[in-house]
This record gives C-alpha cells, structure tokens and sequence, in this order.
C-alpha cells in the first residue's frame, strides 16, 4: 500500500506551516504537538537523567568499583524481569486506549497488576537456582531486592502509560518523578547514612518504587476483569507478547556487554564500563523515552494518510535534531567522564568508549521511526524478529571483541548491532506501509554526524582543549535549541499544538 509515495515536496516541509493538501494541517499540527506538550513528558525524564548523572560521581565515590559492579549486574536482572512482568502490556494499554477508550485500557491494567505478581512470586521461588548461571555467588541482598523492584516497576510503568493516554501530565510526572529522582535521592542517603552496600541502594529504589506504585493506581485505577472481556484480552495478549522478546531482546543488546565485561574482565571492569556507557548512551535513553511518549498521539490518528504523514515527518524531525546531539555530547565527553568518575576509574582512557557509544545514537534514532511505524500497524512479530537477530549479533561480537579490544570492542559491537537493527526494521517497516525516504541532505548530515563525533573524540584534553571543547558543545547546544523551537511553533490559527492529534478520549486535564 502506497500512502504518501508520489509526494514531491521536501519531507522537511512537512515540518513547517503553510502546506497545501486536505492532510498537511493536521500532520503539522500534530507534529507540533510531538515537539510542544509531548517534549514536557520528556523533560520530566531528563530530569530524571540529570538528577541521576549527579547523584552518580557521589556513589561511585562513597561505594567503590566493586559494590558499583554489583549495583550494575543487580539492576541489568531487574530490568530483564521488568521486561517479563510487563508482558509488553504498556503499548497495548495505549493502543486499546485510542481505540476502545478508558475502560479497555483500565482492565489491560488489571491484567499486568495479575502478571507482574506472578513473574515476580516465580522469579523469587526459583532466584536460588537461576542466580547460578548467571554468575552471582548466591540469591540475596541486592539481586533479590531488585527482583521485587522489577515486579513493582512493571506495574507503575502501566499506570503511567494509562495517565500518558489520559494526558494526565501532572499526575504522569509526580509518580516519575517519585519512582526516579526521589528513589535516587533515597538511594543515596540510605548510601550514605545506613550502610555503603548495593544491598541498601536498591532497598532504597524498592522503596520509592513501591510509594510510586500505590499513587499511580490510586491515581488511575484498574477495573476487574469479567468473563466477557477473554476478547479483549485475547486480542491484547496477541498483540503484546511479540513485544516481550522484542524488548528483551533490545535490552539484551543494551546491556549484554556489561555481563560479558563482569564475566571476563571483572567487577572493576564492568563498574568502568558502566561509567562510560552511561554517558554515552545519554541521547539513546532520551529518545527512547521520547518515541515512547509519542506513541499515544499517533495511535490517536485515525486517518492513514495522516498517521503516515506525522510518522515521516516525526522521522526527519528527530532525525534532525540528533545531529547537534551526538557532536556536542562527543565535545562533552571527557568533562562528563571526569566529573562522573574518580580518577582511578581513569576517566580519560573511557573517551573512546563513551565516543563509541554516542555515535551509535545515529543508527538508534532510524531504527526508532521504524519501530514507530511497526507499533502503528500493529506488526509486532516483524519487530520481534529485527531485535532477536540484533541481540544475537551484539552478544556474539561482545564474545569476539571483549577478550581482544577490551571495553572499546564491548562498544564497538553495540554499534555494530544497532546498524543491523534498523536495516532489519526498515525493510518489515517498508513491507508494512510504504514511505518516502529521508531526503539525501539529511543522510548525509547523520553521516557528517557520525564522523564528525568520533573526530570530536579525538580531539586532546589538556586544559586548553577542553576549553574549545565546552565552547563547541554550546554551540551545539544552541544549534539543537534553535531546530527544537522552529519544530515546537504553533502553526498560525490553529488552537494549539494538541488538538488535531490527541483524541485518545475524554480529557483527562491536569490532576
């Protein structure tokens, strides 16, 4: 099927107001909207990030690499289990949403309320057992706490996506903001106060996980299942659990390094590694979060010619703005390491991991726009498979270059998976609807961006350097601030950026 094939104009111009076409306003309203309210979820998470990034050089410096490595391996099960217990059931909750309304959703609620109980009371019952194989001398302490931390994340991460439908924003960044900035901030004093152990850091995100959980529900309550809704669920479950080895497998390509680093190189090796990764991987967890949010507002659009206009021009928006992203973060860099980590992490021997792990932003953002327009037509087993692959390709080129280039080969092969991800999902994403390419300037910019950030990369250090560095990573700054701002403007006459996309149901105003 050929929605928007034989179009002509720039696909950059659907960004912009003034387009002819009985589709073109409300494709560019719609794209404001992902820009304008939309962007507010994210700067809730970037919040989150930022509190995160700062609380991280005080841990590393109160725990030490060892009880770090173990934080790190403790949260890789956790988000594995998060995964199991979530069923895939948060994209269903919104698609069924848009679709059947808020009831539907609330009782897709109820179901991943009775499946994270279940994952988790298995998980613990058989912890002894699985913990073996992956290395752990023995089941407690932190690796059981984060057993019950993923259960419970599962649940509160389904009540917000029911909050995000309702465009609840309030409520929807209270309880982020609970099981995110202040778990970090519990995590931290109970570092600090009670015990330097990865055992009372994630007590401390349990905690605040549980007090997110209860509010969300309370926030946006479940309605029990009938026998009259197997339908329902039936159809929810079909189209869901596709999604549980999709998303396991995109989690097993984003962190299956730190477990083969932990096996091979040792804890001290993985807790530098972490370091590295997480400030590389800073633009991927943000537009992640962002594609996330998003998804809501395009399953609102019930026109095909319209979903598909938004799903291209939210394309090359991103694709856009991840330019100035991956140069200014390569810029950055060996400040962040510097302050993220104690001098004997060696922070300036990470700058070729972190310059690695930026860059594979790139192939991440276009896989996304695939992963969209898979999600909206509802071909979940296509991105299953994409990410199976992936996965597979990531953990065996961690096996051939961790023992040969160390941490620069653990993220090398991230970059290397992520390139095969999205040339995997954009021919299914071009079998299941059929949407013009990226203009070629824009390729070439990504392209640009790539070398550009790993030239960036090996630029000096030396005061004087890093002076040039924080000065070209403002002008980067301000470069991407200037896209943002001609992306987010309302369109003349129109009565604001929400209202030709978001029809997800009743208004749920600000609680």
């Amino acid at each position: 099927m050929s929605l928007i094939r034989d179009r002509r104009s720039s696909q950059a111009d659907l960004a912009r107001p003034g387009l002819s076409g009985p589709h073109d306003d409300a494709v560019t309203d719609a794209l404001r909207g992902l820009f304008g309210r939309d962007t507010i979820d994210l700067l809730v998470w970037a919040v989150q990030l930022v509190v995160a990034a700062a609380a991280t050089p005080v841990i590393t410096r109160v725990m030490g690499a060892p009880e770090f490595g173990r934080v790190a391996a403790a949260n890789a099960v956790m988000q594995i289990l998060f995964i199991l217990a979530g069923l895939g059931l948060r994209t269903a909750i919104q698609r069924w949403y848009a679709a059947d309304g808020p009831a539907a959703a609330a009782r897709l609620l109820a179901l991943t309320v009775v499946v994270s109980t279940l994952v988790t009371v298995v998980a613990d019952l058989t912890g002894p057992v699985w913990s073996q194989y992956l290395g752990f001398d023995d089941y407690g302490g932190a690796l059981r706490l984060a057993v019950f931390w993923a259960g419970i994340s599962a649940v509160t991460n389904a009540s917000l996506a029911l909050l995000r439908s309702q465009d609840r924003l309030l409520a929807f960044s209270t309880v982020s903001l609970i099981q995110s900035v202040l778990a970090e901030a519990a995590s931290l004093v109970l570092v600090m106060l009670v015990s330097r152990t990865a055992a009372t850091y994630v007590g401390g995100q349990l905690l605040m996980q549980i007090t997110a959980a209860v509010l969300a529900l309370a926030l946006a309550p479940p309605k029990l299942l009938r026998r009259t809704d197997r339908t329902l669920v039936t159809a929810a479950l079909r189209y869901a659990l596709p999604l549980v080895p999709a998303v396991l497998c995109t989690f097993v390509l984003a962190t299956s390094d730190r477990l083969i680093v932990q096996s091979l190189l040792g804890e001290t090796a993985v807790a530098r590694y972490q370091i590295a990764y997480n400030v590389g991987a800073m633009p991927i967890l943000l537009l992640g979060v962002l594609s996330n949010t998003w998804m809501p507002r395009i399953f609102a659009l019930g026109v095909p010619e319209e979903r598909a206009g938004v799903l291209v021009a939210s394309r090359d928006a991103l694709n856009r703005l991840v330019v100035p992203v991956v140069i200014g973060l390569c810029l950055g860099a060996p400040l962040l390491l510097r302050i993220w980590a104690p001098p004997e992490y060696g922070p300036d021997t990470l700058l070729l991991v972190t310059t690695v792990v930026v860059v594979s932003a790139i192939p991440y953002t276009i896989g996304l726009s695939h992963t969209r327009t898979l999600l909206a037509e509802g071909r979940t087993v296509a991105i299953a498979v994409s990410n199976a692959v992936a996965a597979v390709a990531n953990v065996g080129l961690n096996l051939i270059l961790v023992p040969r280039y160390g941490l620069v080969g653990a993220a090398a092969a991230t970059l290397v998976a992520y390139v095969t991800l999205q040339a995997m999902q954009a021919v299914t994403a071009r079998a299941a609807i059929s949407l013009p390419r990226s203009p070629v300037w824009l390729s070439a910019q990504l392209l640009g961006a790539a070398v550009g950030g790993l030239l960036a990369g090996a630029l000096p250090t030396t005061p004087t350097w890093l002076a040039v560095r924080i000065v070209l990573a403002a002008g980067c700054l301000a470069w991407f601030g200037w896209i943002l701002f001609r992306l987010s403007r309302p369109r003349p006459g129109a009565d604001g950026p929400c209202t030709a996309a978001l029809a997800t149901g009743p208004p749920g105003g600000l609680t």
